[in-house]
């Protein structure tokens, strides 16, 4: 074995042995302001931070879910998922979930199985899939919407499509997730999906 190789091998064997108390993402650090007082802090540790001359005990602690508020709707989700807006495209990407927020044409009579058609028709489908009705259950009310799998080589792809709330600028929320070889729904779609319909406003 060459010297370096077996210097990184040696390196591996060590770095297995010691205990794991690193393998954790540190927390997030945040200044903290009260009145005049500042402070850095770590989420979930407690620190304390001097305010006219009294010493105050702080407590920051980080939700596993962030707010989204933006094109007339509001609903909390994945701390996790990533964020990318492009003009009135939304997208919160999971590790399978994926939540598309997007708004249709001024004027236009948005209808969801017209999106699962323009889904298709984007990846070359050959035949239609067959279309299910489901239903958001929000404390705004019932929204229906539509559903059917994909097949993009040998993955298959869930989609749920729903036009969401009154105006002239209708929002389409589509929701997917990445099916198992089963056809089962992911957990953190399921997940997902159960905290966005019991925080949804609009």
């Amino acid at each position: 074995m060459p010297p370096r190789r077996h210097a990184f091998a040696l390196l591996a064997v060590f770095a297995a042995g010691i205990a794991h108390a690193g393998d954790a993402e540190p927390p997030a650090r945040l200044q903290v302001k009260i009145g005049d007082a500042r402070a850095v802090v770590e989420t979930g540790k407690v620190a304390e931070v001097v305010v006219d001359g009294k010493p105050l005990k702080v407590l920051i602690e980080e939700l596993p879910t962030r707010r989204f508020d933006a094109a007339g709707l509001r609903f909390d989700y994945p701390r996790n998922f990533s964020w990318e807006h492009d003009d009135e495209t939304w997208t919160l990407d999971g590790s399978n979930a994926v939540v598309i927020i997007t708004r249709g044409l001024l004027g236009g009579d948005a209808m969801a199985a017209d999106v699962l058609d323009g889904i298709e028709d984007e990846i070359g489908a050959k035949t239609r899939g067959k279309r299910e009705k489901v239903v958001l259950e929000t404390s705004k009310g019932r929204i229906e919407g539509v559903a059917a799998t994909v097949r993009v080589a040998s993955t298959a792809i869930r989609n749920e499509a729903y036009v969401v709330g009154p105006g002239v600028r209708p929002v389409i929320l589509l929701l997917q997730d990445t099916l198992d070889d089963a056809g089962r729904l992911s957990t953190e779609f399921t997940d997902m999906r159960r905290r966005l319909a019991a925080t949804l406003e609009f």
